[in-house]
């Protein structure tokens, strides 16, 4: 009986995985931004790419974030974590209907100046990449709710961090920030919450 089970949850496993990778798209109902579909292959989002609000591009080993991606013009909901990608192209910051960016478990260095430009972003997500700062043009970002630095070595943040009024939600565990600096992020968060 014992082998029986085994049997049975190792094909199940196998089904799962197969089926898993063969969904070129799902309805996530619950995301930063409410329901969207989220494309999971850059060419079956291509073969309609205005009607494409999502896309997650995960774990696929990716050096380079495809250019292709700035045909899906009504794009606002971009997840391209766990790759190793150490750039973000300037492409992606004309991409103004970008609400939510999850650019996590990267090789990222160093965030353009750029990011500023991206002012409809409510959710910003740089998990465990390589950072030790932000830029000042982080302040721009006046309709950002969430902001996700855990595990990067960041050593400092810009003082316009302050500027984010909207903030509720900032991962910042597992970096070398000073106290002032962490107390500074409370302060924030608390005013911003209302307490």
């Amino acid at each position: 009986m014992k082998n029986l089970t085994i049997l049975i949850l190792f094909f199940l496993g196998l089904f799962l995985k197969t089926y898993s990778q063969t969904k070129t798209h799902q309805l996530w109902e619950n995301t930063e931004i409410g329901s969207v579909i989220v494309y999971y292959s850059l060419e079956e989002a291509l073969k309609n790419p205005e009607k494409v609000r999502g896309l997650q591009i995960r774990d696929k080993g990716l050096e380079k974030i495809p250019n292709d991606i700035s045909k899906l013009i009504n794009l606002e909901y971009l997840r391209l974590h766990h790759n190793k990608f150490e750039k973000i192209p300037d492409f992606i910051f004309k991409m103004n209907k970008i609400k939510v960016l999850e650019i996590g478990g990267n090789k990222l260095k160093i965030i353009p100046k750029e990011i500023g430009e991206m002012t409809q972003l409510k959710h910003l997500g740089l998990k465990a990449n390589n950072l030790t700062t932000l830029p000042e043009s982080i302040g721009n970002l006046t309709k950002l709710e969430s902001l996700d630095l855990d595990f990067n070595p960041l050593k400092t943040l810009p003082k316009s961090i302050t500027k984010l009024k909207n903030l509720k939600t900032l991962y910042f565990s597992h970096n070398d920030l000073s106290n002032d600096d962490k107390e500074k992020i409370k302060k924030l968060l608390r005013q911003n919450r209302g307490y």
